[in-house]
């Protein structure tokens, strides 16, 4: 009997060199999804097209290690399908698409794909092709038994329940290992001691060890500055410098006093090398911001490069001089992260061997424990700024997401995948790729990788119903998530029982980061928080993890902490044991730049931090109820204001001016857009109070931000030049529609009616009338549009 085609194709890769000769799918027992779950992520597939054609994919565009998202993962296979398409001049009729392998819906597409790539020239001058002859007939159908053909029907079912995260070895373990930039540090940087003075003791070993490697590193970051940073100011621009080398000239003093304090320690013999790394370990926190953007930096240098002949000239100088044809600028950017996570390994190493009566010890226990946080924050640092990367690259590829905010700002991003959605008003569910954030729910749907927003589910707004399972079909698992404040109660079905209880237990831990169960029913102020510098827990005096949302923050107290600590910090705080907070690694304070408002207000709404202040994700917010009394220090544009309220003087910080109103006899010293205005009757002030619901072009007339009867060129004319944010509304053939602008691209969206008389530009935000509609835009700062026969003001 002839051989399966899938096995031939695991042959075929493992004679590419992506696939050990002894994995898993070339057992006696393996099955095709073992294949195709090797496949899935498109990590594999990528080495493949690479080890066939060198360059053939850009791995700056390959999420590495995607297994925690499905998003990521469709991404890989799309960077496949392009590189297969315009590489490998494959036929669109031999290609398969990504949900063929992710879902696992047509894998034997894929394997067609594979075999017509195995007999492209360049792949088969190579390697052989597959399907093999091997003398027998071969069989085209993927099936030899009922048995199997029943195995690739239930492949779907298996993929759905064997998610890549679940995988208990390493995926990436056949993936060939990337040693080049160890390679590097240990060129430059690693101890290679000398037999004719070898010290008499291993402790004595590991301290010359330190120094010198020391040594080694910072004539590294002097060579970085002077043959490289200095030169290359003639022909980069200063932004350029700052992106690519990020803050390499503040690296360089640091490791200067740090290597002088071990040079002291050693002279002097005492043996106390653990102070060193102690006294220097909060210098060691800009590494946080180093290796944050050393992604990016490679990326700039990259960009850079290939733009501008003569600055790929001047790096390449560069290179030849400070080290002739050896290691390229983009390699020696990695070894300051190299560096910093040695660290703990060298203190260990010291540690190790101390004997326990060396007057040291107990020092170089601290030294040791310092060193594999400062290690654990720079990782969570690096982490956190991937998971930005991520987060910014569903945004780019996201519809319809008209909020100003950047999308990191609801948080990690924790799971998202495929749910079919049934609104309260709806007859039958809808399938939505839903992704789950700290704080909030995207649900879109998705065609040819763009992703149209359909519902934005805040957290805070809604409670979860787990609800009991009447039924055990494929689709037929839900719960729900019930509307506390406004909008429509949702109801979620997944495809199987263990679907649903991952999206419940990443749901669970969403809500529990918003209202953690430790504080339940206490009466605190503590809120999920961004610091924008490093920064230390009030309770443990630890480091805060992360790059954002490190932690929590009380706006009462002032304090900070940990998660886990928000308990004992309670406790303390009920106690009256509260530590004062630590002004180590805490925000400056906040101090207007000039004086630009200086009236009070009244909030209308409340606001408890979210949304956040998008110009400084570490910033203080001023979190406030209805009705408190607020004085504005500063106007920071027309979205956002700082101040303080008027019975609590410490309590400082942003807020959304949408949320509060001035008071009738507050010096504004900056008029606020002409509106109409009424007095609200039994109140002091004047506040914006809904005209009556107009809708109709004739009706609009009376209002600054409606142009009539215009096309879409005449109003990209007319936008053309304005800050973004700036828009109009306006008719065109019998129906309405806003017209805006955004990095000097005009936008042109239809406003729609709903059956029962609700205007919308998106299924999730219904508006009453037009008018609310154009009132709801956001915008950066007001700007005048002359039409001619009137001037437009746009709407703050």
């Amino acid at each position: 009997m002839g051989r399966e085609l899938w096995r031939d194709c695991v042959h075929w890769l493992g004679e590419t060199g992506v696939l050990p000769r002894d994995h898993k799918t070339t057992y006696r027992d393996a099955q095709v999804f073992d294949l195709a779950q090797t496949l899935r992520d498109g990590v594999v597939l990528c080495n493949l097209l690479n080890a066939i054609n060198p360059g053939a994919v850009d791995f700056g565009h390959v999420n590495t290690r995607p297994q925690m998202l499905k998003f990521l993962c469709i991404q890989n296979l799309r960077t496949v399908l392009y590189s297969l398409q315009n590489v490998f001049r494959i036929a669109q009729q031999d290609l398969f698409q990504p949900n063929d392998l992710y879902d696992m819906t047509n894998v034997k597409q894929v394997l067609k794909t594979l075999s017509a790539l195995s007999h492209q020239p360049i792949s088969s001058s190579k390697f052989r092709p597959f399907p093999l002859d091997t003398g027998q007939p071969h069989r085209n159908s993927l099936y030899k038994s009922e048995d199997e053909e029943e195995i690739y029907r239930n492949l779907p079912d298996m993929a759905s329940e064997r998610e890549l995260v679940d995988e208990e070895e390493d995926l990436y373990d056949c993936v060939p290992a990337e040693d080049r930039e160890e390679g590097i540090y240990g060129s430059l940087i690693a101890f290679k001691p000398q037999s004719a003075s070898a010290p008499t003791s291993k402790r004595s070993f590991c301290i010359n060890e330190i120094a010198e490697t020391e040594s080694n590193y910072v004539q590294h970051l002097e060579m970085m500055l002077k043959k490289f940073v200095e030169p290359l100011r003639k022909v980069l621009e200063p932004k350029d410098i700052k992106i690519i080398f990020i803050n390499y000239d503040q690296l360089l003093p640091v490791h200067q006093d740090f290597l002088k304090s071990i040079q002291k320690e050693k002279a002097e013999n005492s043996g106390k090398m653990s102070q060193a790394f102690l006294s220097f370990k909060d210098r060691f926190l800009l590494y946080g911001t180093y290796c944050s953007r050393l992604t990016d930096a490679q990326e700039h240098l990259k960009e850079v490069m290939s733009g501008n002949e003569s600055i790929k000239i001047a790096v390449e100088n560069c290179q030849n001089k400070a080290n002739p044809s050896k290691f390229r600028l983009r390699e020696l950017l990695c070894v300051p992260m190299q560096r910093i996570l040695k660290y703990h390994l060298l203190v260990k190493e010291l540690n190790k061997n101390t004997n326990d009566s060396h007057n040291d010890k107990s020092d170089l226990a601290k030294a040791l424990d310092a060193m594999q946080e400062l290690s654990k924050y720079v990782n969570e640092v690096k982490r956190d700024s991937e998971m930005v990367v991520t987060i910014n690259q569903f945004e780019s590829c996201l519809l319809d997401y008209t909020m100003q905010l950047p999308l990191h700002t609801y948080g990690h991003l924790l799971k998202d995948g495929e749910l079919k959605v049934k609104n309260s008003s709806d007859r039958n569910s809808k399938s939505r790729f839903t992704m789950l954030f700290d704080q909030a729910i995207f649900m879109t749907s998705e065609k040819n990788g763009m992703y149209k927003l359909k519902d934005l589910v805040r957290l805070e707004d809604y409670t979860l119903d787990e609800m009991p399972q009447s039924k055990a079909n494929k689709w037929s698992w839900n719960f729900s998530l019930t509307a506390t404040k406004y909008g429509s109660s949702l109801t979620l079905y997944t495809k199987n029982q263990l679907d649903k209880a991952k999206w419940l237990e990443n749901i669970k831990s969403a809500y529990d980061n918003i209202k953690p169960l430790s504080l339940k029913s206490k009466p605190h102020s503590f809120r999920m928080h961004t610091f924008k510098d490093a920064t230390y827990c009030d309770n443990c005096n630890k480091l805060l993890l992360g790059s954002f949302f490190q932690g929590y923050f009380c706006e009462r107290t002032n304090l900070k902490c940990h998660k886990l600590c928000l308990a004992e910090m309670w406790r303390k705080i009920e106690n009256h044991e509260a530590p004062a907070p630590s002004t180590r690694g805490r925000p400056q304070p906040l101090v207007p730049a000039h004086s630009s408002a200086g009236f009070q207000c009244k909030a209308h709404r409340d606001y408890n931090g979210f949304p956040s202040f998008p110009s400084s994700p570490g910033a203080y917010h001023l979190r406030f109820q209805t009705g408190e009394h607020i004085e504005v220090d500063e106007k920071v544009n027309s979205e956002w204001w700082l101040g303080h309220t008027i019975m609590q003087l410490d309590r400082q910080g942003y807020f959304p001016a949408s949320y509060v109103h001035p008071l009738e006899n507050s010096n504004t010293n900056s008029p606020r857009p002409r509106l109409p205005k009424r007095t609200i009757e039994g109140s002091n002030y004047l506040y914006d109070v809904p005209l009556p619901m107009l809708s109709t072009p004739a009706q609009l007339e009376q209002y600054y931000w409606y142009a009539g009867t215009m096309d879409r060129g005449k109003a990209a004319d007319t936008l053309e030049g304005r800050p973004s944010g700036t828009f109009l509304v306006r008719s065109r053939d019998n129906h309405l529609a806003i017209s805006l602008t955004y990095n000097n691209d005009p936008k042109h969206i239809k406003i729609n009616q709903s059956p029962d008389k609700m205007f919308y530009v998106a299924e999730y935000k219904n508006f009453k009338s037009v008018q609310a509609r154009a009132l709801c835009c956001r915008l950066i700062t007001p700007k005048l549009i002359n039409f001619g026969w009137k001037v437009v003001t746009i709407l703050c």
